[in-house]
């Protein structure tokens, strides 16, 4: 996990060059134009920041205040903020283009210059290739038959046009390099009518990307290097992508750019109705057929979006150019998904850039009630993104919208969001695990926004959530996937999602199954996916209530089938038992004991061998040892629930009530407050921290007000030894302590609080009371505002003064206050633990109060944003780690909110 600077953002927004204009056109054809679309320039406001005395002039900005009153942005300093993040985030497409625009035209040139290939089988086709020009057709999986009847060729593009979000400019800068997407319109001609069952059109396609390949890399005075690689990710579309190959002159591609060739087909091709989701178009016969009947949604939409690749542009070109703040909408919802690790490959989620912007184009066609608009053109960008979010996290697409469609049918539990228009499920790549990722994470993005008393900025479009560390309470790593089948992978996925949902049940509130993006390879190799792959890995968030549950109850024999497909479920794991209301049931019960790994690892690790053979060597399971460490540094304890807390406290509850009780003291006990890490749940070490003298639990008794207090602070130290004493005897008289001794401390002065009692309950524990007289405070303040007073005494006294208010009234409130958030919030006793281990085993903990480290984990706890409370101790205690890195302490004050219990 690599540690996350804070970032230093300058306020004052650059303004925009009034005269800059973009620039229009793509190529088309034969015809040589521009390489985007025109668009009307815009200009910025500008904030004018050079010195106090001109603020005036911010509130004379009327249509700043009006932006605000209509709410069209949060707050002003939200805006300046988004202002200053899109001045940042638009690539400069003017530049760009006067520097891709040679290459682009010698590329197009090289393209239309390809001679024809005829017609021939695949295979001999594939050896052509090889021997003549070194280059390997990028089949995808199941390549074509050694047998197939049908013949592969080349011809010349239809069309070549600059499409994507550089033609858009829609696209936000990022570390990646910036992508020019260059689609080559593939004749009609190269097809027969059913091409589109079986991977016949992928195959085709692939033989017409390599044919691309080897012409590009022949022709001289490109000075590009020649990859393939994949479109989002799907193995059955691979692309070509042209890199610089270091040469600097100028009119060659830049650094830190490359031109990715995309496919398309035209439109009438294959009619609508052959790729809808409930069509199947991979056959009986094909070595990667599916159950018979089963629809191939995916490989349908596939398909289809290759036929779309011109409607998309010009669908959303209009969408652009009718809203002005389209496009900064765009920037800020890349951003987003960028800082959440979510883009258009199915392993990475299946919602990315290109699904964003269709998303908000189709928005502002309907998707509201009675069908209409969700989004307006009059929106600013702000607008549009929230309401974006909105609707995401409040419209459940797996009850299928459909735009321009009816009676679209598709599997259940799948997003959909269908556009009848261009005959496309939008959401095709998405899965149901990614889909319900992605509105939990529009939701926890919606309620920052909504918060009043931060604006969030920082969470919702600077910090990476994307650590999967920091998100997950659990992440399970099972083997890389042998096929290199997209469909079989995405399969093979949902088995693992589907056994994983019902093993665990209501123990997780999310799963969520993510994996790598390939590499591009040499044009001349194979890929190798799974050398590449790191693995499938699943990610956990729990259910904090239920997690660790020992007893599982299955349905009750009477019920026959559901018993029985229990039993078939889990296997010898199943047992009846009769429990005590009488019922008998089909029951799991699992292992609790220390020694034990967690009970969601018992249950994973059992049912993945069952149903998918892997060993445990297979699988790595990450979280466990963030617990087992806790237990092995805090003598084994765990919860705050546990019995080594529970005696301190009820040892505590003990010495309280005898003190409340006693009558021996001319004074009325008001209250008797816990002022220790034991008592407050956050103690590392329990079996004798508490237990002997050198390291009792602190107590603070305070008593009724009373005039017959001396006014004199070393007469009140006396007064206090008198009291300690007489709570000494009635203590040992009522048999509550074993023994009771007043000690001394701070004799040197005459300021700060000079003695204790130390009780040592029957229990062994002991404690450490000091008796809190407000006077006290009164007396030291009147002190530091004497006159005449050296330097010297006055620093004393402030010193006192600290200590006074430290150790009677902070400590006890925080102390309180940590006591209930510990029953509020399980977790947060053993993630205090394991971070002031964290800092034991670094030297640091003579360094850091305990009380800084404790207040440091109850912000992670109080105020969770960018992520939701964290439901294990590996979460808790690296996103403290990843505050605590990210804190510019010189600069910024550290704030926990405690809610109402800062009152």
């Amino acid at each position: 996990m690599s540690a996350h600077t804070a970032k230093r953002r300058r306020l004052s927004p650059s303004p925009d060059d009034p005269s800059r204009t973009q620039n229009a056109g793509a190529y088309s054809g034969s015809n040589r134009n521009n390489l985007t679309d025109s668009d009307a320039s815009k200009t910025s406001r500008k904030a004018d920041f050079s010195t106090l005395r001109t603020s005036g002039r911010a509130k004379n900005d009327r249509s700043a205040e009006l932006a605000l009153a209509s709410g069209f942005y949060k707050s002003t300093f939200f805006k300046l903020q988004l202002d200053e993040l899109l001045n940042g985030s638009r690539p400069n497409y003017d530049k760009h283009v006067s520097r891709l625009q040679e290459t682009l035209h010698k590329l197009k040139g090289v393209i239309e210059c390809l001679p024809d290939r005829p017609p021939k089988s695949t295979l001999e086709a594939e050896k052509e290739l090889r021997g003549t020009y070194g280059i390997t057709v990028p089949f995808p999986e199941p390549r074509p038959a050694k047998d197939a009847k049908y013949t592969v060729s080349y011809s010349k593009p239809t069309n070549i046009n600059v499409v994507g979000s550089f033609s858009l400019r829609t696209g936000a800068k990022s570390d990646a390099p910036l992508t020019v997407d260059l689609a080559v319109t593939m004749p009609s001609t190269l097809f027969q009518e059913k091409d589109y069952v079986n991977y016949r059109y992928f195959h085709k396609r692939a033989y017409y990307i390599a044919c691309l390949a080897a012409g590009i890399r022949e022709a001289e005075g490109l000075n590009l290097t020649v990859k393939f690689g994949l479109q989002d990710g799907d193995s059955l579309r691979p692309v070509i992508l042209l890199e610089p190959n270091g040469t600097e002159n100028k009119g060659y591609l830049p650094a830190k750019s490359q031109i990715r060739i995309i496919t398309a087909i035209e439109d009438s091709l294959y009619p609508i109705s052959r790729t809808l989701p409930s069509k199947n178009n991979i056959r009986q016969g094909s070595t990667d057929a599916p159950v018979s009947h089963e629809s191939t949604p995916f490989y349908n939409a596939t398909l289809r979006s290759e036929a779309a690749v011109a409607q998309y542009h010009k669908f959303l070109y209009n969408a652009a150019r009718n809203c002005e703040s389209f496009k900064d909408a765009c920037i800020l919802g890349r951003t987003w998904l960028r800082q959440r690790g979510l883009s258009s490959s199915p392993y990475k989620g299946g919602f990315g850039g290109f699904e964003w912007t269709a998303l908000m184009a189709l928005l502002f066609e309907g998707g509201g009630p009675n069908g209409k608009p969700v989004l307006l053109k009059s929106y600013s960008s702000y607008q549009l993104f929230k309401a974006t979010l909105q609707f995401i996290a409040g419209r459940d697409l797996t009850i299928p919208l459909l735009f321009s469609a009816t009676d679209i049918s598709s599997p259940d539990g799948v997003p959909v969001l269908y556009d009848g228009k261009r005959g496309l499920n939008v959401l095709y790549k998405m899965a149901p695990w990614s889909y319900t990722f992605l509105r939990r994470e529009a939701n926890t993005t919606v309620r920052m926004l909504n918060e009043s008393r931060d604006d969030n900025f920082d969470k919702v479009f600077i910090i990476k959530v994307n650590e999967p560390l920091l998100r997950f309470d659990r992440i399970v790593k099972l083997p890389a996937p042998d096929s290199a089948n997209i469909l079989r992978n995405l399969r093979s996925q949902n088995a693992v999602y589907d056994v994983i949902v019902r093993a665990l049940g209501d123990r997780a509130d999310l799963i969520h199954i993510y994996g790598d993006v390939s590499k591009p390879w040499a044009v001349d190799a194979k890929p190798n996916y799974k050398s590449e792959s790191q693995g499938v890995f699943v990610g956990l968030t729990f259910n904090t209530d239920n997690a660790e549950r020992v007893v599982d109850h299955g349905p009750s024999a009477e019920q026959k089938e559901e018993a029985a497909s229990f039993r078939s479920f889990w296997g010898e794991k199943a047992e009846l038992r009769r429990f005590k209301d009488g019922s008998i049931r089909e029951s799991l019960v699992w292992t609790d004991e220390k020694s034990s790994p967690s009970i969601v690892y018992q249950i994973l690790a059992y049912i993945l061998r069952r149903h998918f053979n892997y060993t445990e060597d297979d699988v790595v399971f990450i979280g466990d040892e963030y617990d087992s460490k806790l237990r092995e540094g805090g003598d084994d304890v765990f919860s705050y629930s546990s019995s080594s807390f529970q005696a301190i406290t009820d040892a505590f509850s003990s010495v309280q009530r005898s003190i409340q009780e006693m009558d021996g003291v001319p004074l009325t006990v008001r209250h008797l407050a816990p002022s220790s890490p034991s008592l407050r749940y956050t103690a590392l070490r329990l079996h004798g921290a508490a237990g002997v003298a050198s390291n009792p639990a602190d107590i603070v008794l305070q008593f009724e007000s009373s005039a017959r207090w001396p006014d004199d602070l070393k007469a009140i130290q006396m007064t206090k030894v008198a009291f300690l004493i007489k709570i000494g005897d009635s203590l040992k008289s009522g048999g509550v302590a074993s023994a009771c001794r007043v000690g001394l401390e701070n004799e040197s002065t005459g300021l700060l609080n000079s003695s204790f009692l130390d009780i040592t309950h029957t229990s062994g524990i002991v404690f450490r009371l000091r008796i809190h007289h407000e006077r006290e405070q009164l007396l030291l303040e009147r002190q530091l505002k004497e006159k005449g007073a050296s330097p010297l005494a006055k620093q004393q006294v402030a010193y006192a003064l600290s200590a006074y208010k430290r150790l009677f009234i902070q400590t006890p409130r925080l102390t309180q206050a940590i006591r209930t958030l510990c029953t509020r919030y399980p977790l947060l006793s053993p993630t205090i633990r394991l971070v002031k281990y964290w800092f034991n085993r670094h030297l640091l903990a003579g360094h850091v109060n305990q009380e800084l480290i404790e207040l440091l984990v109850v912000r992670v706890f109080t105020q969770s944003y960018p992520w939701d409370t964290p439901s294990s101790v590996m979460a808790g205690f690296l996103r403290t780690l990843h505050v605590l890195a990210r804190w510019d302490w010189q600069q910024e004050p550290l704030m926990v909110d405690f809610g109402e219990l800062n009152k």
